[in-house]
């Protein structure tokens, strides 16, 4: 199936476990920014760092090498 992309973006609900709820509430206290505004931000640094999550404990950055967690 083709991926289509929106110019403007698009909406993602995503559920998190407690400890995750915390750990992002706690950043977005650190840095300032809204809870949605942090993930954005995780999110989007993520993406860039790495672009494949092959297995769990190993990724691959964007520069090609693969690291353990």
């Amino acid at each position: 199936m083709p991926a289509h992309y929106n110019k403007k973006g698009m909406s993602v609900l995503l559920r998190l476990t407690p400890e995750m709820t915390k750990m992002l509430s706690e950043a977005a206290d650190r840095s300032g920014r809204s809870n949605t505004r942090e993930a954005y931000v995780r999110l989007e640094d993520h993406l860039k760092a790495f672009t494949d999550l092959a297995t769990p404990g190993r990724r691959f950055t964007a520069e090609g090498s693969d690291t353990d967690k």
